[in-house]
């Protein structure tokens, strides 16, 4: 069993360290070497399939990234990605509390790093918020750990089926990971914010790192199913009418999260190795589409759907692999997409939840026509109604995109690689006649549809509104209401306060003018001071004089006698 603090995560998190001070030709070695020995690491350790299976994929992405970000030149940006990959495979591999919780921190600081490292005024707006959700989430998780501590429990346990306030805490931090609602509008604030190669990060690592705590502590809890599958529903109706390409990604992985919640909340074998299976899958089709979004801002410098257009002729490469990475994640057959909800879906069924099936079900048609046909149409293969300037795409970013697209089709062509990985290594018999035809007869209804409301489909440079208004804007009317309250109660205690201390002041100096108003003490009649010593010096000048006087007799007397 690998300690928490030494295991394959610090590789990466080294190689983040070295990319700052290291010249520019050894840095892009380092940041190739350090995902290759990262994924050595994790295959000859010997931990739980879960942690291997997680570290598996998070180690490729981390490299599939690295590839796609070598033409970036800034070392910071490099360094907190690098760090951030690191931190978060040793979350998966912590064994301990204690161990989680400071990679948990370390992962959330970078990823902080890396929204603020494309260094705008909306970056930096939209980082300072995903910090403040983050730390927020790692207090609950803190005070959760801390109860757990205090009961003489070090290592991580599932806490399924013991609801008391350690359980609810520590849920309450990873459900914000995991983008649960309502705490889930950061992702489509902060992503789409980041670098193009930042945002691969991210949509790969945090959300899954909640994924994988849900799994690993709380699989079983039916309360998460309702979550997850209004997760589904709702990121899919969210994308379908957003405008803006990475913040209608940012709303699928919401979707996509909301399979693998409801997966693990059904608790079974299968249900657990569904929702193992998508994430390890969901990594693979969202890096790709994400490198592919980025390409095509990098290329355009726009990223909003209705200012694209035609662009499959100018950037073939790029409208491929979105192609064949769009249709896995609506579930196309032989796509690895299609591979995992079959998990997920017979899980479902076994469980006796069909109207959780139902709903899935309807989430991967919006999946659907939100993605596979509403981007593919208006970014890459529709008309283009004005002419759009592309610059070239590098190398190595076509090389990333390829590889994502063909990880793709390998793992749904052989989903046994998928299955072996899993940790029952239940076999979902993807490819029975009634799955195939069941989501082909499904998706050539949605095709349909789309070309019957094709107008209405169209992107609409419009705001849309998320769970945030629900406390955003009350929060807002409150801060509103009680700040002029509480300006009013200050100035008015400042004034007493003011008050009190200068009247303190007069009567330390002069203790007699609280006699004359507490104690109604009359004041002392003025006198000229002059005049009353001239007055006390008369007697004193007689007192004198006598006293000189008995001297005089008593000096006389002496000498007499002698």
């Amino acid at each position: 069993m690998l300690d928490s603090f030494m295991q394959p995560g610090l590789i990466l998190i080294v190689a983040g360290i070295a990319a700052l001070i290291v010249p520019d030709s050894v840095r892009k070695v380092i940041m190739i070497a350090g995902p290759v020995f990262t994924m050595a690491a994790v295959i000859f350790s010997d931990e739980d399939k879960l942690a291997v299976m997680f570290g598996l994929i998070f180690s490729l992405i981390s490299l599939i990234a690295a590839i796609y970000n070598l033409n970036v030149k800034d070392r910071f940006e490099l360094a907190a990605e690098a760090v951030y990959a690191g931190s978060s495979i040793s979350v998966v591999f912590a064994d301990s509390w204690i161990g989680m919780l400071i990679f948990w921190e370390v992962m959330a600081i970078a990823s902080w790093l890396i929204v603020v490292s494309s260094r705008t005024e909306a970056a930096s707006k939209a980082g300072f918020r995903y910090l403040l959700v983050h730390l927020l989430g790692g207090n609950l998780l803190l005070a959760g750990i801390v109860i757990k501590l205090a009961s003489g429990s070090t290592m991580i346990e599932c806490l399924t089926g013991n609801a008391d306030a350690a359980y609810w805490l520590i849920l309450a931090g990873v459900a914000v990971n995991a983008a649960i609602p309502p705490l889930n509008a950061w992702i489509a604030d902060a992503y789409p914010e980041s670098t193009m190669g930042g945002t691969v990060y991210m949509g790969s690592f945090t959300t899954k790192v909640g994924v994988y705590c849900l799994i690993r502590i709380f699989a079983g809890s039916e309360l998460l199913l309702y979550f997850g599958v209004f997760m589904a529903v709702w990121g899919a109706c969210m994308a379908l009418i957003e405008n803006d390409l990475r913040r209608l990604f940012a709303y699928h992985i919401i979707s996509q999260v909301g399979y693998m919640v409801a997966s693990l909340a059904i608790g079974t074998p299968t249900g657990i190795d569904g929702a193992s299976a998508h994430a390890f899958n969901h990594i693979l089709y969202k890096g790709t589409l994400l490198m592919c979004a980025g390409a095509v801002i990098s290329a355009t410098g726009k990223r909003k759907i209705s200012e694209l257009g035609g662009l499959a002729k100018k950037m073939p490469v790029t409208a491929y692999c979105f192609l064949i990475a769009s249709m896995a994640i609506a579930g196309f057959p032989l796509l690895n997409g299609f591979v995992s909800k079959s998990l997920i879906m017979n899980a479902a069924a076994e469980s006796g939840f069909h109207w959780a099936e139902i709903l899935l079900m309807i989430a991967s048609v919006g999946t659907l026509m939100s993605v596979t046909l509403k981007v593919n149409y208006f970014v890459f293969f529709g008309k283009c109604e004005k002419d759009i300037e592309v610059t070239h795409v590098p190398l190595n970013r076509k090389v990333a995109m390829i590889m994502g697209a063909c990880s793709c089709i390998i793992t749904g062509i052989l989903p046994n690689i998928i299955y072996s990985l899993t940790p029952n290594q239940i076999d979902g018999h993807p490819f029975t006649v009634d799955h195939v035809t069941q989501y082909v007869q499904l998706f050539a209804a949605a095709a349909v549809a789309f070309v019957m409301y094709l107008e209405h489909m169209k992107p609409k440079d419009k705001i849309t509104l998320d769970t945030d208004w629900f406390y955003r804007k009350p929060l807002k009317i409150c801060i509103n209401t009680l700040s002029p309250a509480c300006d009013s109660i200050r100035c008015f205690v400042g004034n007493k306060l003011g008050d009190f201390f200068t009247c303190a002041n007069e009567y330390l100096h002069n203790p007699r003018l609280m006699l004359e108003k507490w104690f109604r003490v009359k004041p002392a009649k003025p006198r000229n001071c002059l005049e009353d010593d001239d007055v006390l010096q008369k007697p004193a000048g007689w007192l004198i004089a006598v006293n000189f006087g008995v001297l005089v007799l008593l000096l006389v007397f002496v000498f007499a006698n002698i």
